[in-house]
């Protein structure tokens, strides 16, 4: 497992990624749901801890994800804080906070946790490095269906 720490803030990548923008017909705990979904994908094959904190005044409903995953938690904010607020707290308490990478398209709070010593991304450029991480996790599963003799079920209908 990795050392790094991904905090990410959840409603400022579901508005920057466009796949997720895709899905604002559906209810706000689908997009959650959608999001969770991808970056346990993400954590199980980077080996790397995440966090993903949402404004809690939106959340009616928590997604059922939360207790079932061992690298990826989920952080409501508690009524009257904003999930900024408890990434920010988040980070100051950490005793490594150079592992921390905080994912948000907010430039003022990437500079608020830089200043408490975490690197910091744009939910854009995280996008990148989460679509890198499952494509080499698509050839991973490719690659052992190839050695076990069965074929992932796109490959069954090429050929």
């Amino acid at each position: 497992m990795s050392n790094r720490w991904v905090i990410v803030d959840g409603y400022s990548v579901m508005h920057a990624w466009p796949q997720l923008r895709k899905l604002s017909g559906r209810s706000l705990e689908q997009q959650r749901e959608a999001l969770l979904r991808v970056l346990q994908q993400y954590a199980d094959h980077s080996g790397r801890r995440v966090t993903v904190v949402f404004d809690g005044y939106a959340a009616k409903h928590k997604p059922a994800v939360v207790a079932a995953a061992r690298d990826l938690e989920v952080i409501f904010s508690p009524r009257g804080k904003t999930a900024d607020e408890v990434i920010e707290r988040t980070v100051a308490q950490a005793e490594r906070r150079s592992l921390i990478l905080v994912v948000t398209s907010d430039n003022v709070e990437r500079q608020i946790v830089e200043t408490l010593g975490a690197q910091t991304v744009s939910a854009e450029m995280f996008q990148v490095e989460v679509a890198a991480e499952l494509r080499e996790l698509e050839k991973d599963v490719r690659h052992h269906g190839r050695r076990s003799g069965w074929r992932a079920a796109g490959e069954a209908f090429e050929g």
